[in-house]
């Protein structure tokens, strides 16, 4: 969340979030992404799920759950987004799931 645009950017509909074991993915959809270039909007991310230190549903707003993920770059600044989502419970199990599996995994010793 770097500027005042990006904060006050009405994505609904337009954005895309993929959960996958190893990264959190949001972009927008293809016929919104010429629209946030054009604005410079701070709203494509792709984050690794060991750099995510926090997940949690602030409110709803609407039909949507409101959810902060926070998380560290690789330049060790502390960020967040918020993502207003139909199903959040369901979101941030998924994502405390990969969290989870993503620390066993980096604890086990690697062959060499």
């Amino acid at each position: 969340m770097r500027s005042a645009w990006t904060r006050l950017a009405s994505t609904h509909g337009c954005m895309l979030v993929v959960l996958s074991p190893e990264m959190l993915t949001i972009k927008p959809h293809w016929f919104a992404g010429w629209m946030i270039t054009i604005l410079g909007l701070d709203l494509c991310h792709e984050i690794p799920i060991n750099s995510i230190y926090r997940a949690k549903e602030l409110d709803r707003w609407f039909s949507r759950g409101k959810v902060e993920v926070r998380f560290v770059t690789p330049e060790r600044e502390k960020r967040k987004v918020l993502l207003y989502l139909k199903n959040p419970g369901e979101f941030i199990d998924a994502l405390k799931h990969a969290m989870k599996h993503s620390l066993k995994h980096s604890r086990e010793p690697r062959e060499h």
